[in-house]
């Protein structure tokens, strides 16, 4: 008996695992799905059906015996990883093309996967130098841009060691927009920046859900219409979120009264 068939269970417990391990890095529904049944059928498995959305992932394999395994993966939050996200699909790939022993490719999953140290110096920078460009963007001074600086740290640290806790997304976003906000009309007070307006456009730009967006209209466009509905569902109320979130320090320093 080969060992797809004595272990059909594993195969199928490593590839949801790994694919639930993509849609957890904002990776597209269908290259998720495709993923899926590749390892699948990697490792000899003839028949497989997947169904994913970015809430849940399921899959059927039936072996040749035609008995059925089921599993499903719920997935309760997600955000954007393409480091990790590119050595996932690295890992699927040395899957399909070497076929490893299913304990060694859950070895090496598991080592893409597991919690490290998060902060990043590069994220951090980008963070920082995308804010102070977008606030120069959107016709703000070289000092706006120095008071966005700060703010965009901030943003990263809170969604490095914050937000990784398991935070309601909504809440999150509008909590780091209220921050934002409120630092920014504080560095203008003090003189550390001359337009609160363009200080915000600049941070506002490191939360606002574009990729979300434009993987909603992908899948949509690639037939994947509920995942897609979804994300766009979700992306207009992050915005709404953040809209909200900046709206109370501007309502309470009378800025919009």
């Amino acid at each position: 008996m080969n060992d797809y068939e004595v272990n059909a269970e594993k195969v199928l417990t490593l590839a949801l695992d790994l694919g639930k391990s993509m849609v957890k890095c904002s990776a597209e529904i269908n290259r998720v799905e495709e993923t899926v049944i590749r390892i699948c059928y990697a490792y000899g498995i003839k028949k497989a059906q997947v169904f994913s959305i970015i809430s849940l992932i399921t899959a059927t394999i039936i072996e040749d015996d035609g008995q059925p395994h089921s599993q499903t993966r719920r997935i309760y939050a997600y955000s954007t990883n393409f480091g990790r996200l590119e050595k996932l699909n690295a890992l699927s790939r040395k899957i399909c093309a070497e076929v490893p022993d299913v304990d060694e490719a859950r070895k090496e999953l598991e080592e893409i996967t597991k919690d490290g140290k998060t902060f990043s110096v590069k994220s951090c920078l980008g963070h920082i130098i995308a804010a102070s460009a977008f606030t120069v963007f959107f016709n703000g001074t070289v000092l706006d841009a120095l008071a966005a600086a700060p703010i965009g740290l901030i943003i990263y640290l809170m969604n490095t060691y914050i937000k990784a806790r398991g935070m309601s997304r909504l809440f999150f976003t509008a909590l780091t927009s209220a921050i934002a906000g409120t630092l920014a009309l504080l560095f203008v007070k003090i003189g550390f920046g001359n337009n609160p307006g363009t200080i915000m456009i600049g941070d506002i730009m490191l939360i606002i859900p574009g990729l979300m967006l434009i993987n909603s209209v992908r899948e949509m466009l690639c037939g994947d219409i509920m995942s897609g509905l979804l994300r766009l569902l979700e992306s207009i109320i992050i915005a709404m979120s953040i809209a909200v979130g900046f709206a109370i320090p501007l309502m309470l320093s009378g800025y919009i009264l």
